[in-house]
């Protein structure tokens, strides 16, 4: 994986982009090692072969590659003749250079509520793969080239905003691979059953009951995957529901506590505010007072 902190704070900051063109394949990727910069590319047509510490990759047709800045890399065979590629270089946002304990963005459905935690993680992007749509992301990338060389005044955030939701949209695709493994089917089941049961908790013995599985090896796999607990991903789906009744005008904080099987407001409260942050009345008060 190729660590990259791609959150609201975070924007990769591009210092050059452009296409190249090999057509009798007399070149071969430069030996290097940028201090401060890393390296993306995609190849559009040809062959790319990369030596990046001593691992070799093959970079193909619709395929990418990153290159972490402070690595040595270096070309291995000449490339293929015809072989065309963009490439872009991009510097970390400052202070994003975090502890590698960080936590890692999980990327399952979860609520509609959007957490602060959310906004505190890191994306590591894969190192290398195929796109499954290569024309569109070949498209995003010349419009990114023709970008970089107009002379807009707001041309870098431009530019950082639009590689931005480049590294997103292959982070997409990743993702779309990801979840036809064995484990992750898994996982997505368990948020399928949970979300069918919005306004009540199952018990570990149901979850494990329609699975076929041991429950015990289910909790492990979803808090891996997920980054939470079954029973946190329970309250935030309980809790996502109080809030829907909330807009609606269903009934007060009391009411429904009641109608969601909490028991006593009290109780409720507590756990509405350990999800949102805040208490029921001041969320009432904050965001839905006419």
């Amino acid at each position: 994986m190729h660590t990259i902190h791609l959150t609201s704070y975070s924007l990769p900051l591009v210092r050059e982009l452009g296409f190249m063109h090999d057509e009798k394949g007399i070149f071969r990727h430069p030996d290097r090692k940028m201090k401060n910069i890393h390296v993306f590319v995609f190849v559009v047509k040809g062959s790319i072969h990369v030596i990046e510490d001593g691992t070799e990759y093959r970079v193909t047709k619709g395929s990418y590659l990153f290159l972490r800045k402070n690595v040595s890399h270096w070309g291995g065979d000449f490339y293929d003749p015809g072989t065309s590629w963009f490439y872009v270089h991009f510097y970390d946002a400052p202070g994003t250079d975090r502890n590698e304990a960080e936590t890692e963005f999980k990327y399952f459905p979860n609520s509609s509520l959007i957490y602060e935690e959310t906004y505190e993680t890191k994306l590591s992007l894969p190192k290398y793969g195929k796109v499954l749509s290569p024309d569109f992301l070949m498209t995003k990338l010349k419009t990114l080239v023709t970008l970089y060389e107009t002379p807009h005044p707001l041309r870098p955030i431009q530019l950082s905003l639009s590689t931005y939701q480049l590294f997103t949209d292959i982070y997409s695709d990743y993702i779309e691979e990801q979840n036809n493994t064995k484990k992750h089917v898994v996982v997505n089941q368990m948020i399928k059953i949970l979300k069918n049961a919005p306004n009540e908790k199952l018990t570990g013995e149901e979850i494990a009951d329609t699975l076929g599985m041991n429950y015990a090896y289910l909790c492990t796999l979803f808090k891996k995957h997920t980054g939470k607990s079954v029973k946190r991903y329970q309250n935030e789906l309980i809790i996502e529901k109080a809030v829907e009744m909330f807009k609606s005008n269903a009934g007060n904080v009391s009411e429904i506590s009641d109608t969601l099987g909490f028991s006593n407001p009290f109780y409720f409260s507590r756990v509405f505010k350990k999800i949102t942050g805040v208490s029921p009345t001041t969320f009432i008060s904050e965001n839905y007072k006419y």
